[in-house]
């Protein structure tokens, strides 16, 4: 018989067959551990959305060290994921991470969802995808994966949608100090708010339906007229808008259209026909067009109306399907925001009222000009300059309107083009210079803003390049009240009741790189 030896292993073991003289293995399966029995406790107050970041007291963070297991949020970091987008410079962070979904009901076991991170004024600049399980005892365990980049936290709330899930018989929306109830995809919320009920057929509410409802022997659909779409909730149809930077496009099918005539709030602006849509293109400065800041957005209106012929055209058009079609049009800059676009039913002899929103980006330039008169930018190429020389830069509205004016609220500089790089120098913060040596010159555009500043560079034979990031909020010039209007106001930021601390977000701006001859 040949010898044999054991040999043992972290989930089985080796054992010695006699018989045929060989290794044999045994092996042991162990039943998977709950993880709503089996987490590792995410407990730091810096967790908290209410906790905001101050540089003075230590670096931002980092959750580079989660990576796939089971974690659940409790103590003074709170008891679960906010399911609300998070301002940048929260959680003890740059970029907070937020879940963008609803929590799972206990039944529901494991469930996806997206974990979105804030940062440079676009909720969700960077995302990826977790686990969540709802526990019995009304707590929730997440898998949270390691983040690609730094700094990125995982933020812990308050959830009001803890107990009892809020009482709500299906979702709660855990909400900023607050929560909602809804429901799932074909039914609705009675008057008391908390409970839902089916919508059993189109004799109810027309099946939730915004147009036709059609019912069968398996229950019902909801239709739109030709050339439109159900949206994702299968019940609302929608008419396509374009945001795009300097005009608005709406294209309306022509089948909805019938025999009327398309124009906008100012009559000279109308409708042109391709042949399948009628598309209506203006701009943010005509056709009757109200641009307005509304709470933290900028926000751009017209209304396209739909009326008869005054004779017959030569497309045939002798009959209309309705006496009037009203299509409110709305965008809004320069934020990211959820497109909510739906119609009204035609009830008889009343307008066909058609909602129509979306989001755009109002764009702004950063620019590196040649003199202190602000007119001529390097374009093909950026300059290199001596240190004794001047630096001229300006935030510069790519479309320019009339009524809103902006804030540059901070402009710092860095050796790189990273704008999250530990290493940088302010020349503006909280809408304060900084730096005594930065001149602010004055522009005819509320919107233009115009800087010089002497040449510098960062300390060290390596860093030959400067890049610029500038901050700028967006206000209405009437409104006293604004933030642009506070100018200059030190801490504004981690100030209570403040703009910034009620979720606004600018736009944040990179011009370089500007390169620095320092060899004389």
């Amino acid at each position: 018989m040949s010898k044999c030896k054991t040999k043992k292993l972290d989930l089985g073991c080796w054992w010695c067959d006699p018989k045929h003289s060989r290794y044999s293995e045994v092996s042991f399966s162990f039943p998977a551990l709950d993880p709503c029995s089996a987490y590792i406790s995410l407990n730091e107050p810096w967790r908290n959305t209410d906790h905001q970041l101050d540089e003075s007291q230590g670096p931002p963070l980092c959750d580079n060290h989660v990576n796939g297991e089971w974690y659940h949020f409790t103590g003074m970091a709170g008891d679960a994921m906010p399911t609300f987008c998070i301002p940048e410079n929260h959680c003890g962070t740059h970029a907070p991470v937020w879940l963008n979904g609803s929590h799972p009901l206990e039944g529901d076991g494991i469930v996806q969802r997206q974990a979105c991170a804030s940062f440079n004024g676009n909720c969700c600049l960077w995302n990826t995808t977790v686990e969540v399980k709802a526990c019995p005892g009304g707590y929730y365990v997440y898998r949270l994966t390691k983040p690609s980049v730094c700094f990125h936290v995982y933020c812990g709330h308050e959830n009001e949608c803890e107990q009892n899930n809020g009482g709500c018989s299906e979702i709660c929306v855990n909400l900023k100090n607050s929560y909602r109830c809804e429901c799932g995809v074909g039914r609705v919320l009675r008057s008391d708010g908390k409970t839902c009920e089916d919508i059993e057929g189109c004799h109810n509410n027309n099946g939730g339906c915004s147009h036709s409802c059609l019912g069968s022997e398996k229950g019902y659909q909801c239709e739109c007229p030709r050339g439109l779409v159900l949206s994702e909730d299968n019940h609302t149809c929608q008419v396509p808008v374009l945001c795009k930077s300097n005009a608005i496009e709406v294209n309306i099918p022509r089948e909805l259209v019938g025999g009327l005539e398309l124009f906008l709030t100012n009559t000279s602006c109308r409708g042109v026909s391709n042949g399948t849509h009628v598309n209506i293109l203006f701009s943010l400065k005509t056709c009757g067009t109200v641009v307005d800041v509304v709470n933290d957005k900028i926000v751009a209106s017209n209304l396209v109306t739909g009326l008869p012929k005054q004779t017959p055209g030569s497309s045939g058009d002798f009959i209309i399907r309705t006496s009037k079609l009203l299509i409110p049009v709305t965008c809004e800059f320069p934020r990211l925001y959820t497109i909510s676009e739906g119609y009204v039913p035609n009830l008889r002899n009343s307008p066909l009222e058609i909602m129509s929103r979306n989001h755009g980006i109002f764009p702004f330039t950063l620019e590196i000009f040649k003199d202190n008169e602000f007119e001529e930018p390097y374009r093909e190429a950026l300059p290199t300059l001596k240190l004794r020389d001047s630096l001229y830069f300006g935030i510069e509205p790519v479309v320019h309107v009339s009524g809103l004016e902006s804030l540059v609220e901070s402009c710092f500089a860095t050796p790189t083009s990273k704008i999250d790089g530990v290493l940088k120098y302010y020349l503006i913060r909280d809408g304060c210079v900084s730096d005594d040596s930065v001149k602010q010159y004055t522009s005819r555009d509320h919107l233009a803003k115009h800087f010089q500043v002497p040449v510098f560079k960062f300390v060290g034979k390596d860093h030959k390049e400067v890049f610029l990031h500038c901050r700028i909020l967006v206000c209405g010039v009437l409104d006293e009240r604004s933030r642009c209007a506070q100018g200059c106001h030190r801490r504004m930021r981690r100030g209570a009741g403040g703009e910034d601390s009620a979720g606004l977000q600018g736009q944040t701006l990179t011009g370089g790189p500007i390169r620095i001859d320092w060899e004389d």
